[in-house]
């Protein structure tokens, strides 16, 4: 009969065999938990401050309730303490909307910043004012920032200038995934609300360029248009609605890569959605998410997807379908 012989070097070899079988069944197992594809890369903390310019107004339009909504610019720079951190020593741009009432309160405030670090590499996050104050998400970044994520508190404005500008302190938490996650399809089960609808908007209107010297172009532009449900009795926020829009196109050699955008969508009552939206060319269809709402959509959360465009034009013009989903608090 075959034996084996028991000696020290054979038990020692037998326990590093068990355990690094152990080891590669518990990774192994890993792959298929729930969360395990959200495996950061990389994350960090810092804290700084904007030191924010004079709020430049572009446009707005007055309701007939006596609201007005401003749409604004604010150009700037993020001064922070930890080098190799993405607001580092960045340079900002901001693109927002705020509601104000007929007492000149700002009942409602949301913009698009966009920060672009010394190597040309960029940071997109939403800002957004509630009642217990400022709210910053990190959405999307480009370069070493893909696939970023995180959020910052916002402070007070410190050491009020004459000049008009001002000083915001801020704390940053962020995080860098190991891999995209622009394929994950919405969980319709989380929302309550449902619709499918068109959009038809104008062309991009080119409002400024930007060069980097890492053959990035940023193209800044905003466009107009009108959103229908497919459903003529939906009651959703973008039915029978009117749309503005801005952002920034992205492009690398010359080649448009993509595009990122806030949305604003006005109802025939005049309550307003704001939406991020962001569309990688190549890279799946474009993505929308709810960021804030008033009047019955107040509260509002959600997600969509483009769905492709209706039918090409000669004209500039486009037309595109969309499925939204949501829920009201």
């Amino acid at each position: 009969m075959f034996q084996i012989k028991v000696t020290k070097d054979n038990i020692m070899r037998f326990i590093r065999k068990t355990v690094k079988s152990a080891i590669n069944i518990f990774l192994m197992g890993l792959i298929f938990l729930p969360g395990f594809n959200s495996v950061y890369a990389q994350e960090g903390s810092d804290k700084g401050y904007f030191f924010i310019g004079p709020e430049i107004e572009t446009s707005g339009k007055k309701f007939k309730d006596g609201k007005y909504l401003k749409h604004y610019t604010h150009e700037g720079v993020a001064v922070s303490e930890i080098e190799g951190s993405p607001w580092y020593d960045g340079i900002l741009y901001v693109q927002g909307s705020a509601l104000i009432n007929e007492e000149g309160e700002r009942i409602a405030d949301v913009a698009l910043c966009e920060i672009t670090d010394y190597e040309g590499d960029l940071c997109w996050f939403v800002f957004r004012k509630t009642e217990e104050g400022f709210i910053l998400v990190l959405k999307a970044g480009t370069g070493k920032w893909d696939n970023i994520s995180g959020s910052a508190k916002m402070g007070e404005v410190k050491d009020p200038r004459a000049d008009g500008h001002l000083k915001f302190p801020w704390e940053l938490t962020w995080k860098i995934a190991a891999q995209s996650f622009t394929d994950n399809p919405i969980n319709k089960d989380n929302y309550e609300f449902f619709d499918q609808g068109l959009s038809f908007h104008g062309p991009h209107i080119t409002t400024l360029t930007k060069e980097l010297e890492n053959k990035v172009t940023l193209v800044y532009s905003n466009q107009s248009g009108v959103l229908l449900s497919e459903d003529p009795e939906a009651k959703s926020p973008r039915n029978f609605a009117t749309c503005f829009d801005r952002g920034t196109t992205y492009k690398l050699d010359g080649k448009t890569l993509g595009d990122v955008m806030l949305l604003e969508d006005t109802d025939p009552d005049g309550d307003i959605v704001w939406l991020y939206h962001e569309w990688w060319y190549g890279k799946g269809p474009g993505s929308y998410e709810f960021i804030e709402g008033t009047g019955k959509w107040k509260g509002i959360t959600g997600q969509g997807v483009t769905l492709g465009m209706l039918r090409p034009r000669t004209d500039d013009h486009f037309m595109l379908r969309s499925e939204m989903h949501w829920n009201i608090k």
